[in-house]
């Protein structure tokens, strides 16, 4: 797969970023490229209703580490269905299979995991082709 160089600049990994080129703020670590064994992947979880803001907390949590601290985490862009607010689903790209072993062996994906068993009704992860191969997501924490 061929991904373009993004032109973001972020800063190491747990460090905030200084760099006046930045077009946006971010603590963003700097993030591998896509390698031929990475993954793009749509995770599909049904949260029991009585848990949604709780599992909300933990759902944001582990996303924004994960971001800001993981170098082969590209994204995780995570949205509700507006008629059903506790079906979510995550868009999750890693740079390479050994990228997301290394994901869910931290700490902050097994308190999210161990946090929210008992919130979750189903999970299905979804591993998928991107069409267009050249498309390059950058996804990134704002920080005001």
């Amino acid at each position: 797969m061929a991904f373009a160089t993004a032109l973001i600049a972020f800063s190491a990994c747990g460090e905030a970023n200084h760099d006046e080129t930045a077009s946006m703020e971010s603590n963003m670590c700097e993030k591998l490229p896509m390698q031929a064994d990475g993954i793009v992947r749509l995770s599909k979880i049904q949260v029991k209703p009585a848990y949604l803001d709780e599992y909300m907390k933990y759902a944001v949590e582990v996303g924004t580490v994960s971001l800001e601290t993981e170098p082969g985490v590209l994204t995780m862009y995570a949205v509700a269905d507006k008629e059903n607010p506790w079906s979510i689903t995550i868009l999750e790209t890693y740079a390479s299979q050994g990228a997301y072993k290394s994901h869910i062996a931290s700490e902050h994906f097994r308190k999210y995991k161990q946090g929210t068993l008992h919130m979750v009704d189903s999970l299905l992860l979804d591993d998928v082709t991107p069409l267009n191969p050249d498309n390059v997501l950058i996804d990134i924490i704002k920080k005001d």
